[in-house]
């Protein structure tokens, strides 16, 4: 019998190493925002309401990147330095030479329903709005992989603004069948939110 899936959180960065544990399928680095990060992810979803950038790209040229798409404001640098040291972190993390990157303003939930990621893992963060929501292995039931439902009565937990998480996905080695059930929240035009994903390139 395989062992129980678990979670590894904490509010120091080193959390994040622990999703090397076979038994971990999501780690969190639980942090506040810096004040002028979050003013900017306020400001960007305001004066760009449908802003959205995707790209593949070496990790130390990312900041260069955003610095080309991002509207200026006096925190943007602020914001950029932050996203790039989670890159950075990504990156080294798994020896990663390029990430998939991406950042959205969303005023729809981009993925409504539970479901697991076909991808070894995926670092998540919302930097405004809403966090990624996702169960515990004990709260769902699997009758199968296209059918993914908590259990009756149990609710879900929510990732913070700020706090990074890394969700092991269906083909991490070892792990199929055991990816981390989770979803995107609500959002709207009077409530958006401002993800970030990044994934193995």
């Amino acid at each position: 019998m395989s062992a129980a899936l678990s979670l590894a959180v904490d509010f120091h960065p080193g959390a994040l190493t622990e999703i090397y544990r076979s038994d971990v399928n999501i780690a969190i680095w639980q942090r506040d925002l810096n004040t002028s990060i979050a003013h900017y992810a306020q400001y960007l979803m305001a004066v760009s309401p449908h802003w959205r950038t995707r790209f593949i790209q070496q990790p130390e040229k990312v900041a260069q990147q955003l610095g080309k798409e991002l509207p200026l404001a006096t925190s943007r640098q602020a914001f950029i330095d932050d996203v790039a040291v989670v890159v950075e972190m990504f990156s080294c993390l798994f020896e990663l030479e390029q990430v998939g990157f991406r950042m959205a303003v969303l005023r729809t939930a981009m993925c409504p329903k539970f479901h697991v990621d076909q991808v070894p893992c995926r670092l998540i963060s919302t930097y405004a709005g809403a966090g990624t929501q996702w169960h515990k292995p004990e709260q769902m039931h699997r009758s199968s992989q296209a059918s993914l439902n908590p259990r009756v009565n149990i609710g879900h937990e929510n990732l913070r603004v700020g706090d990074v998480a890394l969700l092991k996905g269906e083909t991490w080695e070892g792990n199929s069948g055991r990816g981390l059930v989770h979803r995107s929240p609500p959002a709207s035009d009077t409530e958006p939110r401002l993800v970030l994903t990044l994934d193995f390139a």
